[in-house]
């Protein structure tokens, strides 16, 4: 398993980052919350956290260069419209970055 923990909590996706809040660091230390730059992810998948369980799964798996494992975030409700939202934001960022970068090549 991609993960050592499971935590609950809430997943939150912004215009340049993923945020996770844990439910329990409201009452503790931030220590468990994750924030991710958009561009920094390698690789997004739909994952499926037990693979006991029927069907595809409930979760995401996030690859950046800094994590040694990916990222799962599973148990999810609305698994595909998270991954969607996701993936589309990610996609506008990449596609902004080769955009100025194609304007403004480096010399």
């Amino acid at each position: 398993m991609p993960t050592d923990y499971i935590r609950n909590g809430v997943l939150y996706v912004t215009e340049n980052y993923l945020c996770f809040e844990s439910s329990s660091s409201r009452a503790t230390s931030s220590k468990k919350n994750k924030v991710i730059k958009l561009q920094d992810i390698t690789d997004i998948q739909k994952y499926k956290v037990l693979s006991v369980l029927p069907g595809s799964g409930m979760g995401i798996s996030i690859t950046t260069p800094s994590t040694l494992k990916p990222l799962v975030f599973g148990a999810m409700i609305h698994r595909d419209e998270a991954f969607d939202a996701i993936h589309t934001q990610y996609m506008k960022i990449m596609n902004s970055t080769a955009a100025t970068t194609v304007t403004n090549p480096e010399t």
